[in-house]
């Protein structure tokens, strides 16, 4: 399994990803997903058990990027391939339901930080 960053937030060790929003905070609908979902700072955010699904399916999780580097190339591709802006977020994951050497998929995220890049 690829590895993947962990950070102690409030006394708890957490699984950390990189999500990348709109501007005002909408997931991407990347591969024709219609499943648009907008998520607060600093607060969890849970998709209902029955939205869950382990696995690659692109369907059933909230998907981040594993690393900084790759959100970047999220955010690039948004930008050159459709004019859209976006924002990258340090955020803390909850249980992992799928993970390869480009990005993650989980239950939860609580989005900490962005990343003020250029």
């Amino acid at each position: 399994m690829p590895k993947i960053h962990s950070e102690t937030i409030d006394g708890k060790l957490y699984n950390i990803g990189y999500k990348v929003v709109t501007q005002d905070l909408k997931s991407l609908g990347l591969r024709g997903n219609t499943n648009i979902h907008q998520y607060p700072i600093n607060e969890w955010y849970h998709l209902p058990n029955e939205q869950i699904k382990e696995g690659d399916d692109d369907l059933g999780g909230i998907w981040l990027a594993r690393i900084p580097s790759n959100a970047m190339k999220l955010k690039n591709y948004m930008k050159k391939k459709y004019g859209i802006e976006t924002r990258i977020f340090k955020s803390a994951v909850d249980d992992i339901l799928f993970v390869n050497s480009y990005r993650l998929k989980t239950n939860a995220i609580m989005m900490l930080e962005e990343m003020l890049v250029e």
